[in-house]
């Protein structure tokens, strides 16, 4: 027995790399236990789901491209916003119109009286013109489209409608009605909501804060 132990011990002393292979192993070994142990405590935490579905590559590559996806959309969501008000620069609709964007839509800002008469839900002629630049772009998007009409809180004392209400629900269907009819848009994917005086951006106490207040509102929400 005292010579096995001097035989061993002396080639350890002349060749102790084994020793970093062992030490390898030994820690790469505590490590998978130490693994196994939490996924046995927490059976349904979110670390058993990523560590397990690290074994399945097709999930894996699933996951991945759905991403890639949705940085895509989100490239060509912010292009589409860029778009949108070079378009409606060009249309000489700086002053009446804006564009915003933010995490969950893009909203086109269209003053009432480029598309109506006061108190009137008919399109002008210029209407189509504008909504046609509009359609153009956020036609690319596969996204829905919400169509809101707002209007100033002054109440409606005579015309076809009773209430601003129902104003902005006419102007609103209009505009949708156009969309669909001669911009081709899919009708599946056209919302028309109605708000009357109710969502005001500007304090209607003021000539300026009505006028605000009065307008069209093209809402695609992003995905």
């Amino acid at each position: 027995m005292k010579f096995f132990i001097e035989r061993y011990s002396k080639r350890a002393e002349e060749n102790p790399l084994y020793l970093v292979v062992l030490s390898d192993i030994m820690t790469n070994l505590m490590l998978f236990f130490l693994i196994l142990d939490v996924v046995s405590i927490q059976p349904e935490t979110e670390a058993k789901a990523v560590f397990m579905s690290g074994f399945d590559k097709e999930k894996a590559k699933d996951v991945k491209e759905k991403e890639a996806d949705k940085i895509i959309q989100k490239f060509n969501e912010a292009d589409v916003a860029k778009r949108l008000a070079e378009e409606l620069y060009k249309a000489d609709m700086k002053d009446m119109a804006d564009v915003q964007i933010t995490d969950k839509q893009i909203t086109v800002n269209i003053a009432a009286p480029v598309l109506f008469a006061s108190g009137k839900a008919e399109l002008s002629r210029a209407s189509s013109e504008v909504m046609g630049a509009v359609a153009r772009v956020i036609g690319r998007l596969p996204n829905d489209i919400i169509v809101e009409g707002h209007t100033d809180n002054v109440p409606i004392r005579s015309g076809d409608y009773a209430t601003n209400w129902e104003l902005s629900a006419a102007r609103a269907n209009a505009v949708v009605d156009l969309l669909e009819r001669e911009c081709k848009l899919p009708p599946e994917r056209l919302v028309a909501a109605a708000y009357g005086e109710h969502r005001p951006v500007a304090s209607n106490d003021t000539p300026g804060g009505r006028a605000r207040n009065r307008r069209i509102e093209i809402v695609v929400s992003r995905k």
